[in-house]
């Protein structure tokens, strides 16, 4: 719902924009160079907002915020050649907050917004400075440009500091997205050289031009995601590729024969086309929110070729939740029921609080197994430092000593932090429910997209009864030795000095697997 809200924020913006071009255009009938390239730069982001937006039927945040920031670039660029003082005082607060936002787009793609170390800081570095800076936009124009190179020096630093100290994750991302990357700095190299050249008896037609950089630069990379996800554009249900082709060309024809009888010039003619992409973008709206809400027969036939898919996955979900509610839940709540009729006795109320609590923490318990919720405002450690703590809570009677070395920088992502997770709640359990022994030694490493999780005991199972053992016997292990397979990984079962197990994991991080969960999430 609040990503419905924000595409509804988007299109007004849309209409605004348009409204304000029209006004612009009606001022100078024919504009001249001046002013037709600022028009034409805008409409051009305008369009790319409606159709990212459109296409980021996942609500991811990243690309959500890189539609807020090609929306603030489209009134930049559109305001940067008025000479209003009313539009020229707005001009100079949105150089503050295109910095910060942009900032702010380029770490959560780097960390495909989960958490990292120093990032509170780093936040509040950012927002306050940006404040101040707009803060100076009421004071005078000097205190402005002085809070303003303040907020610029700011935000390089925190950048160049916070890229230096996850060097290795970083390293990570250009490495997948390299190719996206590179041709993005070709595409800026091109395009700066054919707007220095065609703008060059303009005045100060290079003023702000850093503020575009960010945008440009990872320009291909977003659309490079959102091109992951085939047909994910919700008008792509009720036309294929070549009818939207169509439709789209034959709209830009039809308004560039009306703009020539009118003689209206460039600018009528991109004032009709961003409305053209504006209509298209509110039906992407509509369709999008009757897709999800299954209102429409169409998406009902593909959810339902969708479900026969993974049909299996589910009616073994649906096998184990069923249970679990059986077992677990619907026998306590008929205990308590039976109990209520005395539950003016002390003991009695006792036994119901007591079944009370067990029932939430089962609950709870269970739907971390069905989906494990990682804080993104903690960091990997930190987030798998409290599924340790918490298994070791859920076993009371074992004193086992727990030992895990983890970097603080450690940098896995999407699906492979989720599924690390799994692996190490599976194998460590195991530990407390199996090993005789008090100790256990827990590392987790990644150095050069590949991923180690060790895990070891000082029991007195020995790795060729375990390996000999009946699968039935030791599920759990099975099927993690199965789902690594399936991901090109391996997991080792040996022996460890003096005695005990050690299970290691060792797993690939593909990055182009990554992104294209990064998006779908």
């Amino acid at each position: 719902m609040k990503q419905t809200i924000l595409k509804l924020l988007l299109f007004i913006n849309s209409i605004l924009l348009i409204a304000y071009m029209g006004l612009t255009a009606h001022a100078d009938f024919h504009l001249n160079t001046r002013g037709v390239i600022p028009l034409f730069l805008s409409s051009l982001l305008l369009i790319d907002v409606t159709y990212v937006s459109s296409c980021n039927i996942r609500e991811n945040k990243t690309i959500s915020l890189f539609c807020g920031l090609l929306a603030l670039e489209s009134w930049y660029i559109l305001l940067a050649a008025s000479g209003n003082s009313i539009t020229n005082n707005i001009f100079f607060a949105l150089s503050p907050v295109i910095w910060c936002v942009s900032i702010k787009f380029i770490l959560m793609f780097l960390f495909q917004n989960s958490g990292y170390k120093y990032q509170k800081l780093i936040n509040l570095c950012l927002t306050g400075t940006c404040i101040f800076a707009l803060i100076g936009v009421l004071v005078s124009s000097k205190i402005f440009f002085l809070l303003y190179f303040i907020q610029f020096m700011a935000s390089w630093l925190c950048f160049i500091f916070t890229v230096i100290y996850h060097r290795k994750r970083v390293a990570f991302v250009f490495k997948s997205e390299w190719r996206h990357i590179i041709f993005s700095l070709i595409a800026v190299i091109v395009l700066f050289l054919t707007y220095y050249f065609s703008t060059m008896r303009v005045p100060e037609h290079l003023s702000n031009f850093g503020v575009y950089i960010p945008i440009l630069l990872f320009w291909v990379s977003i659309h490079g995601i959102i091109l992951k996800e085939h047909n994910s554009l919700p008008l792509s249900v009720v036309f294929n590729n070549r009818q939207l082709t169509l439709l789209i060309f034959s709209g830009v024809i039809i308004f560039s024969l009306i703009a020539i009888i009118l003689d209206g010039g460039y600018s009528l003619l991109f004032i009709m086309l961003d409305a053209l992409f504006a209509f298209l973008y509110v039906c992407n709206i509509a369709l999008d929110f009757n897709f999800k809400k299954g209102h429409n027969k169409i998406i009902k036939e593909s959810k339902y070729h969708v479900a026969l898919q993974q049909l299996q996955r589910e009616e073994q979900l649906n096998l184990e939740f069923a249970n679990f509610l059986h077992d677990d839940i619907l026998q306590d709540l008929l205990s308590v029921k039976n109990m209520m009729k005395k539950a003016d006795r002390p003991e009695v109320q006792k036994i119901i609080t007591e079944t009370l609590d067990n029932m939430n923490t089962y609950i709870r318990e269970q739907m971390q197994d069905y989906h494990p919720t990682l804080l993104p405002k903690l960091t990997i450690k930190e987030n798998y430092q409290n599924l340790l703590d918490g298994i070791s809570q859920s076993f009371p009677n074992r004193n086992i000593c727990v030992s895990f070395d983890c970097s603080d920088s450690l940098f896995l992502v999407e699906p492979y932090n989720i599924f690390v997770y799994r692996l190490l709640k599976e194998l460590v359990t195991n530990v407390y429910k199996h090993s005789t022994g008090e100790k256990a030694w827990i590392t987790l490493t990644q150095d050069n997209r590949i991923i180690i999780l060790s895990v070891s005991d000082n029991g007195t199972v020995d790795a060729d009864v375990l390996l000999s053992a009946d699968r039935l016997k030791h599920r759990g292990l099975a099927m993690i030795t199965e789902r690594v397979n399936d991901m090109d990984g391996s997991v080792t079962i040996s022996n460890n000095h003096p005695h005990g197990i050690c299970v290691q994991t060792i797993l690939p991080m593909k990055g182009d697997v990554s992104y294209q969960h990064f998006v779908s999430r």
